[in-house]
C-alpha cells in the first residue's frame, strides 16, 4: 500500500500539487480500501476497511519511512536588504528623540492583503527533492489597513478594500456593510 502511496505522492509531486498530511492520509485510506477489495478473503479474516486509520501516528512513521518531508512552496520570493533597516530604524529614533515624541504619538499602518482562496504554501515532497518550484496562487483576495500607535493604547478600526463595493457572499448571507467593524 504504501509503494502505491509513493508513486501516487511522485505523480503528484510532479505536476505541482499541494500535498498536506491530511491530503495523503485520505489517500492511504483509499488505497488500502481498494488493495482490501482487490484481496480474496474467507469469512474468517478479520480485516476490514475500518482496521487501517492513516492516524498521526502512521503518518509520522511512513514520513519516516519514505523521507518525505514539509516543505514551503515558494511563489514569488522577495528578499529585504538588513543594512537599509538597521540605518532606518537608527535615523527614525534619533528623529523621535530629537522632536520629543512620546509612543502614544508614534503611529504605524500598513496594508496587507488576505488571499481568502489561497491554497496552502506547505506541501510534502520525495527525499530526492530539496526544492519544489513556486506557483502562482490565485489572486483573489482583499485588502486590510490596520493602524496603531507605539503603546498600543490606540487601534484604528481596520479599514477593509475589496474589488467588489457589493460582495455577493453579503448578499446571500443577508450582512449588512454598516454593522461590520471595518471601514
Amino acid at each position: 500500500m504504501e509503494k502505491l502511496l509513493m508513486v501516487w505522492v511522485t505523480e503528484k509531486q510532479l505536476k505541482g500539487d499541494t500535498l498536506t498530511q491530511g491530503i495523503i492520509c485520505e489517500k492511504a485510506r483509499a488505497i488500502y480500501g481498494d488493495l482490501l477489495n482487490q484481496t480474496p478473503r474467507t469469512s474468517t479474516d478479520e480485516a476490514s476497511e475500518d482496521s487501517f486509520k492513516a492516524s498521526r501516528g502512521w503518518f509520522d512513521n511512513f514520513r519516516k519511512r519514505t523521507g518525505i518531508h514539509s516543505v514551503v512552496r515558494h511563489g514569488e520570493a522577495t528578499s529585504s536588504d538588513v543594512k537599509a533597516v538597521e540605518v532606518y530604524l537608527k535615523t527614525f529614533s534619533e528623529l523621535t528623540e530629537a522632536n520629543g515624541y512620546i509612543p502614544q504619538q508614534v503611529f504605524n499602518c500598513d496594508e496587507t492583503g488576505l488571499f481568502w482562496k489561497k491554497m496552502p504554501n506547505r506541501t510534502y515532497i520525495t527525499a530526492e527533492e530539496k526544492i519544489l518550484p513556486g506557483h502562482k496562487p490565485m489572486k483573489d483576495r482583499l485588502t486590510l489597513a490596520l493602524c496603531a500607535n507605539a503603546s498600543g493604547d490606540c487601534k484604528i478600526k481596520p479599514l477593509l478594500v475589496y474589488h467588489s463595493e457589493n460582495p455577493r457572499g453579503f448578499k446571500s448571507h443577508k450582512i449588512l456593510k454598516e454593522k461590520l467593524q471595518v471601514m
